[in-house]
């Protein structure tokens, strides 16, 4: 059933960017994908974790343009055993302006909405993978130009495929990004953004029900370490800071989010927070890649390029005026990444996380080394 409507949805953009280019000349198309092989260990850490070998990530897509004005996107997942569509999206741009319509994310945080092909790290910042809220189904506008980004998104439902049972709730999302150096290898940017959210009803119980969980910062079959799940909601907002400088060789990024969840009749709402700080030093190469038009940090573009970065992130799931404990990570971890082109590269992580006594494996300390290969075209 999820490959038939995959490949309904695949057809339907396809032949919706032939309608529009009916009297044209042939579409510009290229074959993309993505081969992520991970392998990792759990060093002096709980026996609940294994060490495992995997591919973390295997996709397949196509990516189709017409002149400057139509592009479409669909990019569909393999890995684990299981089909899933991860963007399929028809956009419209004019100008400066850019028009979507499709199942894709909504732009709100900066390292939500990087690629995974440009991840420094094997993931993103545990936060902001615990505050992930996936792809949706919708309509967004964005307008980009060398000093400011802005978006606007709007989304029925959470996620693809629902049950009968199950009436969509909406979601928007908005983003807004100050660039007031945007140069060649100099970059610095200082955005904020904002998600609004009523999570789908279950019609049976009548409850709309909310979950935070997080592995921590791999992609390895494991135990979630921060786990909790409300059994119903009537909203959930979230609001963050984030800023980007790129300056040749030196990178610094990093994010504050907040998460406020109202709860039905007279129960306290509930607030969770955490961020992250990341910095990077190329100890080969002069420049690192930039994505005008999303405001996104992009891999480095030369090739041979070799970073070495650290990174430290919080999140705290644990509110005391509400009583909802859900654990409390810190983790620092220290990575270095070889470019060898713009199709292949490697990546070593080693990351030390720390938890309290509300994870699920108590108050634990967990030190886990990594290894990718990446292959990308």
């Amino acid at each position: 059933m999820v490959i038939k409507k995959t490949l309904t949805l695949c057809w339907a953009l396809y032949t919706c960017v032939l309608a529009a280019t009916a009297h044209t000349p042939p579409i510009d198309w290229k074959l993309s994908g993505r081969l992520f092989i991970d392998g990792g260990a759990y060093v002096n850490s709980p026996p609940e974790l294994h060490n495992d070998m995997h591919i973390s990530e295997i996709r397949l897509g196509t990516k189709m343009r017409y002149q400057t004005h139509w592009y479409a996107k669909i990019d569909i997942g393999f890995a684990n055993n299981k089909v899933a569509l991860k963007d399929a999206y028809l956009q419209y741009s004019k100008e400066d302006n850019y028009f979507r319509a499709g199942y894709m994310l909504g732009f709100f945080s900066m390292d939500q909405s990087t690629s995974t092909n440009d991840y420094v790290f094997h993931t993103g910042s545990n936060i902001t993978e615990t505050y992930y809220p996936g792809r949706r189904t919708g309509i967004s506008y964005t307008r980009s130009v060398e000093n400011y980004y802005c978006s606007f998104d709007g989304f029925m439902g959470d996620g693809l495929t629902r049950a009968e049972t199950i009436k969509p709730g909406y979601n928007f999302t908005g983003r807004y990004v100050w660039r007031p150096i945007n140069q060649e290898a100099h970059v610095f940017h200082l955005g904020t953004g904002a998600l609004f959210r009523i999570p789908d009803k279950d019609t049976e119980t009548g409850k709309r029900p909310l979950s935070l969980k997080t592995k921590g910062v791999t992609y390895m079959p494991s135990v979630q370490l921060l786990d909790l799940s409300l059994e119903d909601v009537d909203n959930q907002s979230q609001t963050n800071v984030e800023y980007l400088f790129f300056h040749r060789k030196w990178l610094l990024q990093g994010e504050y989010l907040l998460m406020k969840v109202k709860q039905p009749g007279t129960l306290p709402g509930y607030t969770s927070h955490g961020g992250y700080l990341m910095a990077g030093f190329l100890l080969k190469g002069n420049a690192y890649g930039y994505d005008l038009l999303d405001a996104l940090p992009e891999m480095p573009v030369e090739p041979r390029s070799l970073l070495l970065a650290c990174r430290y992130n919080y999140t705290n799931l644990n509110d005391k005026h509400s009583q909802l404990y859900g654990g409390r990570q810190h983790d620092i971890s220290a990575g270095l990444n070889y470019y060898v082109n713009a199709y292949i590269s490697t990546r070593l992580n080693y990351t030390h996380l720390w938890m309290d006594k509300h994870s699920t494996l108590r108050k634990n300390n967990i030190h886990i080394p990594q290894a990718r290969l990446q292959i990308r075209f």
